[in-house]
């Protein structure tokens, strides 16, 4: 007994066949590319990380690699767990989702590192989807903002005024006030086709100082 489990774990190592390697190496890729353009399609933030972009298809690849080495040495399999479980990643991730992305490639990885393609494909097209509806679909507009507007404290009437005519479920979420000036936050349902026009609307009230507008995701966007 003993003998037979010391060469299946030790003598017995799987061979790696570079062309198939190289094939699920390809596939592997190609995913990524799902992956990709998911992202960049449905990056809704300030900034768009192109660098981020990439190393998610980097990160397809490395576990891709990784699997085609050990899915038929399970030796060097349980070695490689112990090296990798010594790792620990410092950077940090401001968007929830990127982390999803991760996740997504390491999956992808996995099942093209040991030739499940069908699941691979079939689960990173059934992801994009979701993500795509929820992006820009009926579940993915978020027309919920704050207005901060800041001023004088003789426009205030006028700029409360204003705000429930245009806006009527406006809820107030915080207001701040000195001897001259005031500050009000309020959360409004906007459009985006009425920004501009409610902008110069409030600039055209005498004492407003400046009015800024905070999507849900803490971006200025006016």
């Amino acid at each position: 007994m003993k003998e037979t489990l010391y060469e299946y774990l030790v003598t017995r190592s799987g061979e790696v066949n570079l062309f198939e390697a190289f094939e699920i190496l390809i596939i592997a890729l190609l995913l990524s590319m799902v992956v990709f353009w998911t992202y960049k399609f449905t990056f809704s933030g300030v900034l768009y990380n192109r660098k981020f972009n990439v190393s998610l298809v980097m990160l397809t690849l490395v576990t891709t690699m990784v699997m085609i080495v050990i899915k038929s040495d399970i030796s060097l399999s349980l070695g490689m767990v112990g090296a990798l479980s010594i790792v620990r990643f410092r950077t940090a991730i401001k968007d929830p989702r990127d982390t999803a992305y991760i996740f997504w490639c390491i999956g992808i990885g996995l099942c093209a590192g040991t030739q499940n393609y069908a699941i691979a494909l079939m689960g990173s097209i059934f992801l994009a989807t979701v993500l795509i509806l929820f992006s820009f679909g009926k579940f993915g507009v978020e027309n919920r903002y704050l207005l901060i507007i800041r001023g004088e404290n003789r426009c205030e009437q006028e700029v409360m005024s204003y705000l429930f005519k245009q806006f009527k479920g406006a809820q107030l979420r915080g207001k701040n006030t000195t001897t001259q000036s005031i500050e009000m936050v309020y959360q409004i349902t906007l459009k985006n086709e009425a920004q501009q026009t409610m902008l110069d609307q409030f600039y055209r009230i005498e004492g407003v100082q400046s009015v800024n507008i905070v999507a849900q995701n803490g971006e200025t966007i006016g």
